[in-house]
């Protein structure tokens, strides 16, 4: 496909549906939006974690990662900026109040020299949708910022310095000196939800150690898979801030409140 690198070029790939929803178009695939919201622990919204959907030609649902490896690298960017693109829009016209929480792929992040040409055209976007940019949280796997080039971690850094939020997801799933993520200071840790199980099971070590570093370094902490009443309740006692998981509320798609 060509390189979508112009809002013209996402444009000839975005649709509406008949509530007035956009949708896109990527080779044989169509992709919708889903949101599911992130609770701060008294119960109110926080945000909303954007996650993509993925339909082949028969309308069967393929998983979103085995969409993104069935890509080459070209296309896996190009993808990717679609998917956020299609969030982005989708967010925007629901005009709920709290962040966009968006999931990036590192290869998109290390695109076109560690992805800063690709700010300026985040920063119009928002811009022309009524968002901030410090309500947009851009997230990405512990596991791919330890391991990936340096300049996955500095690209990151440059996207706050654009007033990005820049969140760590599935942090603590594997066992890491987290020294990448420590040095980036990130505004929100993303717990792993195999910590909030071995907590539940009466091993508190990990999540403990995981609590005591992000308090360290000033990261907000959520805590991800909450799917009982138990586990939130559990939560809450250790004083996280803020909460995600199917007993608070599925991912679905947000009302259209204004086209944009």
């Amino acid at each position: 496909m060509v390189q979508l690198t112009t809002q013209q070029a996402f444009e000839r790939l975005l649709f509406r549906d008949g509530d007035g929803r956009y949708y896109a178009r990527f080779a044989d695939y169509r992709l919708q939006s889903v949101f599911q919201p992130l609770f701060y622990r008294s119960g109110g919204v926080f945000g909303y974690e954007a996650l993509l959907r993925v339909y082949d030609t028969q309308g069967r649902a393929l998983r979103p990662d085995l969409f993104f490896q069935s890509l080459d690298t070209d296309d896996q960017i190009d993808a990717d900026r679609l998917a956020r693109a299609l969030h982005f829009r989708n967010f925007a016209q629901a005009r709920v109040p709290g962040c966009l929480s968006l999931n990036l792929i590192p290869s998109t992040v290390l695109h076109d020299n560690g992805y800063r040409n690709n700010f300026d055209l985040m920063i119009r976007r928002c811009a022309e949708l009524g968002l901030e940019t410090s309500q947009v949280i851009l997230e990405v796997l512990e596991y791919e910022i330890e391991q990936s080039p340096l300049q996955l971690a500095a690209s990151l850094r440059a996207a706050k310095e654009a007033g990005f939020g820049v969140a760590v997801d599935d942090f603590g799933a594997v066992a890491s000196g987290h020294g990448r993520v420590k040095a980036l200071c990130p505004d929100i840790i993303k717990i792993d939800r195999s910590l909030l199980l071995d907590y539940m099971h009466g091993d508190a070590g990990r999540l403990q150690r995981v609590l005591e570093l992000g308090w360290q370094i000033g990261s907000r902490m959520l805590i991800e898979g909450v799917e009982t009443a138990e586990q939130l309740e559990a939560m809450r006692g250790l004083g996280l801030e803020l909460y995600q998981g199917f007993h608070l509320a599925l991912p679905s798609e947000l009302g259209v409140a204004e086209l944009v």
